[in-house]
């Protein structure tokens, strides 16, 4: 059975809680929250590892997963000893999904190289597996070295899963030498997604490792076509214009991005978009987009993404009319 999980956003603390509270109670299995630095009115201002914490605390099922997690902007011994902890909290229900990020002034910030992250990213995945599965571990890296450490408190889990969030062929390789998974962005269109999807798997068998895949879709749900057209959907190319003012990578330029903009002058239907990165409409064009894009990728996991925080009207829909058709 694929396993569903939804993002939240993170700039209303007690509102977040809320609707992980919510969405345990409906279905999902998993919550995600996101993580950046430094850029207030642009969401993920709450740091995750806390944020969970309290989401643990109102929970009791639902797992609890960062998407992405900024690792290289942290000591990774700092990192692997907060999420234990959440692990421990939570009765060992953490997923750790790191990335890299695309924000050169975060960087710059904290001291630390943007050219060199995705190698500061492979030593700091590399300690996380160490000292979380070994009673002592040792470390002799280009950026981080340590003796013979013993990590508290150790983690609930046997083994807290690791999906890393990758958006380019060097990040995808990454994550299927050095993690358990790979999160999918919601950019990513499923025709040219295939092709890397067979690539990271066979990546993965090549190094012995577990290849989870989580696909994050753009998810527009409500009673009718017309409802999402005229509420959702211009709210989304917005926020695709702000992926892209802050240099994000993305896919602009194809067809998507042009049916995105006539779509935003009220020019293009949901059923003309399709659903290759959208799954929006009514309850039953979410289950055929979630269906087709399991069947071609063959994923373990979806992630929806609504563009911001889900409402609750989105997530009970969600849980009544679109769960029964997945499960």
């Amino acid at each position: 059975m694929v396993g569903v999980g939804v993002l939240l956003s993170d700039d209303d603390a007690a509102t977040t809680v809320q609707r992980a509270v919510l969405a345990e109670k409906v279905g999902f299995d998993t919550v995600f929250v996101g993580h950046h630095r430094f850029t207030p009115g642009f969401g993920h201002t709450i740091h995750p590892l806390p944020l969970l914490a309290a989401v643990a605390a109102r929970t009791e099922r639902i797992r609890l997963a960062t998407s992405i997690y900024l690792l290289p902007l942290s000591h990774p011994l700092d990192v692997a000893e907060e999420v234990a902890s959440l692990d421990v909290l939570s009765g060992g229900r953490v997923i750790f999904g790191p990335g890299v990020g695309y924000r050169p002034y975060e960087y710059e910030a904290m001291g630390v190289s943007f050219r060199r992250r995705g190698a500061i990213m492979s030593e700091a995945l590399q300690i996380l597996e160490g000292v979380w599965r070994s009673e002592r571990f040792s470390f002799d890296g280009e950026f981080f070295s340590f003796q013979e450490l013993t990590l508290t408190p150790r983690s609930a889990q046997d083994r807290i899963p690791v999906w890393v969030g990758a958006n380019t062929l060097p990040a995808m390789e990454r994550a299927a030498r050095l993690a358990d998974g790979w999160i999918v962005g919601f950019s990513d269109r499923l025709p040219s997604l295939v092709p890397q999807l067979e690539h990271y798997r066979a990546h993965t068998d090549e190094h012995g490792r577990s290849s989870t895949v989580a696909l994050m879709r753009l998810v527009g749900l409500g009673a009718t076509r017309t409802e999402v057209e005229d509420s959702w959907l211009p709210a989304i190319y917005q926020m695709l214009r702000s992926y892209a003012r802050v240099e994000a990578p993305s896919d602009r330029g194809d067809r998507t991005e042009s049916k995105l903009k006539a779509a935003n002058r009220g020019e293009v239907s949901l059923a003309e978009l399709g659903s290759d990165m959208l799954v929006a409409g009514e309850p039953d064009d979410v289950i055929a987009g979630f269906l087709r894009s399991v069947a071609e990728t063959q994923c373990e996991h979806i992630v929806v993404c609504t563009g911001g925080m889900p409402t609750a009207q989105f997530l009970e829909i969600f849980g009544r009319e679109v769960f029964p058709a997945l499960r």
